[in-house]
């Protein structure tokens, strides 16, 4: 089965406005390496604030999310069930995506550039046959710093659809990492007894 991919026209005033892009969605073990490299950097710079409403957040969604029933069964089963499944996806995708676009530059920069590379542009307008990579020549493809960050904003969508899709590998992986880094934080602020 072939990789999704969508299409951005950049609609936006400016010198990339008529601009048709192509956003393909990386590899599965690539996406994995990207979700885990992604959740260790938002773990790290996570407050206690952000983890005490983050952790209710993900309990909320695994609860509604079972293991034993897709997002599909759960839709055709229950109305009510398919609208507390879409209030709790939404509330942690939109959670999770303010965290990874907060992130400090240098750790933003190394989880985003994988996003960039599922990017390239049409090459003839009103043809789809051929693109290229925006990375090959980025400053003659994208030369709006809007243009970035949409492209960006959209692969990231592209692939953190595993909240309705699988998605309790992913939670399960964050909430044991999340644990883990409440027990690292805690072990650290715990007082040590002077040795006799």
């Amino acid at each position: 089965m072939a990789r999704r991919s969508i299409d951005l026209k950049i609609e936006e005033k400016g010198r990339d406005q008529g601009k048709l892009f192509k956003i393909t969605e990386m590899s599965a073990f690539d996406t994995e390496a990207w979700a885990e490299r992604t959740i260790n950097a938002i773990l790290r710079n996570a407050t206690s604030e952000d983890l005490s409403l983050l952790l209710p957040i993900i309990y909320t969604y695994v609860q509604e999310a079972s293991e034993m029933k897709t997002f599909e069964e759960v839709a055709i089963e229950n109305e009510e069930g398919r609208a507390l499944l879409n209030q709790a996806t939404e509330t942690l995708a939109i959670y999770l995506a303010s965290m990874f676009f907060q992130l400090p530059y240098d750790e933003l920069k190394v989880v985003s550039e994988p996003l960039l590379q599922c990017c390239s542009i049409y090459l003839n307008p009103g043809q789809t046959e051929m693109s290229d990579s925006v990375l090959n020549n980025p400053n003659h493809y994208i030369e709006e710093a809007s243009t970035i960050f949409a492209l960006k904003r959209e692969a990231f969508k592209l692939h953190t659809d595993f909240f309705t899709n699988g998605a309790q590998r992913y939670l399960d992986l964050f909430i044991s990492k999340m644990d883990r880094f409440k027990t690292d934080q805690e072990s650290d602020t715990t007082p040590t007894s002077p040795n006799p």
